[in-house]
């Protein structure tokens, strides 16, 4: 069996408990693949670099890096540096563990124009350097697996021009998911997992049917609506939305934590 873990790169989102524990699994003979975000990196370094991030808004209310080629050099590095401290922490920890920046594993086709909503009004963004996932190496990661390594990725994606392109974390677990035929997707962030209320904690919605999701989907605010979509597209038995910030995560979400997102297969 093949399971995904999903460890999110915005803030608050605990990185070294969910490793550890991670590394604990891996260590007892479970068989992980381990997809990273890299925003908060990305927008630090952007920061730092003088070229701060900006957000496109979608028609449908969806919301992504607004990756411009100076933007993209940046999120490189970011997603390079993020690939190489998992990968590095993951070793120490006894996994023997293979850092894959993406480029090498996921296939994209390049948005060439990109719909956004920008000061109230729309427009179309044309020098947007994101893509639509299109293919996942999976004897790749599938032969690395079977020698005991554990695939860290990134996500960043390889074009039809052989250039770079920014794709989504969440589409990039789903669809590596997919492409192995995997049971469980855990997806760790800085909140408990889809609330009723974003505003009040307590509010978590603990089951979904996949069946029934697009209900649940008019509680998604801002980032939560791509994870859903994540959901769709993963087909896998449980999906789950869960909780970086506790002492051992990744077991806390297998045993019952956070969002559970059934499907029926």
């Amino acid at each position: 069996m093949i399971n995904m873990l999903k460890l999110g790169g915005g803030q608050g989102v605990e990185h070294a408990a969910a490793l550890r524990n991670l590394a604990d699994r891996i260590g007892a003979g479970e068989r992980w693949v381990l997809i990273h975000g890299a925003s908060q990196a990305a927008d630090d370094l952007g920061d730092a670099l003088g070229h701060p991030a900006q957000t496109l808004t979608s028609l449908d209310g969806h919301t992504s890096r607004y990756t411009d080629p100076r933007t993209l050099e940046i999120f490189g590095m970011a997603v390079g540096s993020v690939n190489q401290k998992m990968t590095a922490a993951l070793n120490h920890l006894g996994v023997r563990a293979v850092g894959l920046p993406g480029p090498g594993v996921i296939r994209a086709q390049r948005k060439a124009a990109i719909r956004s909503i920008r000061d109230g009004r729309q427009v179309v963004i044309r020098d947007d350097c994101s893509g639509k996932i299109a293919g996942v190496d999976h004897a790749l990661l599938k032969a690395l697996l079977d020698a005991s390594y554990t695939p860290v990725i990134g996500p960043l994606a390889l074009g039809e021009a052989g250039e770079r392109l920014n794709v989504d974390g969440d589409l990039v677990a789903a669809s590596v998911a997919r492409a192995l035929a995997a049971e469980i997707v855990v997806v760790l962030n800085s909140v408990p997992g889809l609330l009723a209320d974003v505003n009040v904690e307590d509010s978590l919605i603990r089951q979904i049917d996949l069946a029934s999701i697009e209900h649940a989907a008019h509680f998604a605010q801002g980032r939560m609506k791509k994870k859903l979509i994540a959901a769709q597209q993963a087909n896998v038995q449980t999906f789950i939305l869960a909780d970086s910030r506790v002492e051992r995560p990744l077991d806390a979400a297998l045993a019952c934590g956070g969002t559970h997102i059934h499907s029926a297969r």
